[in-house]
């Protein structure tokens, strides 16, 4: 039985499944208030881990960033980028594109970053996110 690296198929639900096996994946959550009173961010990371254990993927990493940060000068993103390399990260989850960033520019900038990285980038709600959906 071959196994075949970057296949997907769609589930049910419309969400994309990875079957190459077990790829490492980083949780990203952030949050534009100064805190998280609600436990939102908490609540992005359990739905991603979810949507990860779905997926059947290994979580290998994960960071959170609070406030409205205008542009990617964000720690949490920051410390991603670092380890993305060092950690073999495969694949990026993070709740919507908004997280990544609310500019579209700075958006598609960064997703050409990560596919020219061949990081796939992917949401619970958006499922697969590249530079041509966005």
């Amino acid at each position: 039985m071959s196994r075949k690296q970057g296949k997907r198929d769609q589930t049910r639900k419309g969400r994309w499944r990875i079957e190459d096996g077990k790829k490492k994946a980083w949780i990203y959550t952030r949050i534009d208030a100064p805190e998280d009173s609600h436990g939102t961010l908490k609540k992005q990371y359990e739905q991603l881990n979810a949507y990860g254990e779905q997926l059947q993927l290994e979580i290998a990493g994960c960071s959170s960033d609070l406030g409205d940060t205008p542009g990617s000068e964000r720690p949490g993103l920051e410390l991603f980028l670092e380890e993305k390399g060092k950690r073999g990260i495969q694949v990026l989850l993070l709740l919507d594109s908004t997280r990544i960033s609310r500019n579209k520019e700075l958006r598609k900038k960064f997703l050409l970053q990560m596919r020219q990285d061949r990081i796939e980038v992917c949401s619970p709600l958006e499922g697969m996110i590249s530079v041509s959906s966005r």
